[in-house]
C-alpha cells in the first residue's frame, strides 16, 4: 500500500519552496493538496477503504504532476528530478504500524449533530455524583462520555441537559453554602 500521508507531506514541502521562490500556485492545486491531505487522514483511520485510497491517489497524483511542472519551470529540471525521487521515496516508505492516526480534535466528536451536549469539569461532576448518586446522566435520558483531559461530555435533548445542568448547579450550590 502506497504512504499517501508521507507523500503529501512531501508535496506540502515542496509547495513551500516553489511559493518562496515566488512561483504563482493555481488555487486548484491548493485545494487538491488539502483533500488529499485530509483522505489521507481519513485513510490512515480506514486502511482498507478502497475507495478512499483511490481519490487519495488522484487528489494527490495531480498536485504531483503540476507541482513538478512548476518546479522544473521554476527551479530546474535537475531540481525537479530530485523532487520527483524525494516522493516517489515518501510514496513508498513503510507505514507505521505503532503510530495512530490523529484523533478527532472536535470536543463534540461522536455526538449526535440532533444533539445539545454541554462539557462539565469531572471533577465538578464527581462532587455531584457523590452528593446526588440517584441522580446520573441516565436518568435525564442522557448520555456521558469522560475525555482524557478532565472534563465530561454530556449530551441529549437540550431540555434534558439544560435539567441536568440545572440539578448539578443547585447542589454544588448549596455544598458552597456550607
Amino acid at each position: 500500500m502506497l504512504n499517501y500521508y508521507n507523500a503529501a507531506k512531501v508535496l506540502e514541502e515542496l509547495m513551500l519552496g516553489l511559493i518562496e521562490k515566488k512561483a504563482a500556485i493555481p488555487a486548484h492545486v491548493t485545494e487538491d493538496l488539502k483533500a488529499g491531505r485530509s483522505l489521507a487522514n481519513i485513510l490512515r483511520r480506514k486502511a482498507d477503504d478502497a475507495d478512499i485510497a483511490a481519490k487519495t491517489g488522484l487528489a494527490l497524483e495531480s498536485v504531483e504532476m503540476n507541482l513538478l511542472s512548476l518546479a522544473e519551470a521554476n527551479l530546474g529540471a535537475d531540481c525537479a528530478e530530485a523532487w520527483q525521487t524525494k516522493i516517489i521515496a515518501a510514496y513508498n516508505e513503510d507505514i507505521a504500524q505503532d503510530v495512530p492516526a490523529p484523533a478527532p480534535k472536535m470536543a463534540s466528536a461522536g455526538v449526535p449533530k440532533s444533539d445539545y451536549w454541554i462539557r462539565v469539569k469531572t471533577s465538578e461532576l464527581a462532587d455531584f455524583r457523590e452528593r446526588s448518586p440517584d441522580k446520573p446522566p441516565e436518568v435525564y435520558s442522557l448520555s456521558a462520555v469522560e475525555h482524557e483531559d478532565g472534563y465530561t461530555l454530556i449530551h441529549g435533548g437540550k431540555e434534558n441537559v439544560i435539567a441536568y445542568l440545572k440539578e448539578i448547579c443547585e447542589i454544588l450550590r448549596k455544598v458552597e453554602e456550607k
